[in-house]
């Protein structure tokens, strides 16, 4: 993470992944901004209330203005806000192109304009599909082959990355 006191935004912090992180890097007295849009409610980042070391803005990575505001001063990015799991994802795959791709595209675009430090992005095993030998092993050199919606988006944001002259 960014050597600098700047803080460090965790999008989707309000998720299940994002409060523990969020908790985590508290923890080691990090400065932590979180944008999350609540659609999950908030419970998971209310043990957090009152800590001076957090920011949190009611907000959504589509939003142009709202990553904007998300990102002024921040030192590192870590990437979580999604719509997770192939169940959701083909409940509603308009928004889960929205948020997963080019929301995702939208809040790397911004992180180069606000000079962001860092940028960390998780995907998922999901991107490597059914695997030929069960008792193997996957690491990010092994073949990706998707085959739901969900990892089809992930394995797009990923190749979008790698095609970037600027990587974080």
């Amino acid at each position: 993470m960014p050597v600098s006191n700047s803080p460090i935004l965790v999008t989707g912090g309000a998720g299940y992944i994002g409060s523990v992180l969020v908790g985590q890097l508290l923890s080691h007295d990090y400065n932590v901004r979180v944008i999350d849009n609540l659609m999950h409610g908030q419970s998971s980042l209310e043990i957090y209330h009152g800590n001076k070391n957090l920011e949190h803005i009611t907000g959504d990575i589509r939003s142009s203005r709202d990553v904007d505001q998300a990102l002024k001063g921040v030192g590192g990015v870590v990437h979580l806000a999604a719509i997770v799991g192939d169940p959701a994802c083909e409940k509603n795959p308009e928004l889960a192109v929205e948020v997963n791709r080019d929301a995702s595209k939208l809040l790397y675009r911004k992180s180069l304009e606000h000079k962001v430090e860092r940028l960390v992005f998780t995907s998922t095993c999901s991107n490597y599909g059914k695997m030929d030998n069960h008792n193997g092993y996957v690491d990010e050199s092994s073949e990706l082959k998707p085959i739901s919606h969900y990892a089809r988006l992930k394995v797009d944001f990923e190749k979008f990355i790698l095609n970037q002259q600027k990587n974080f």
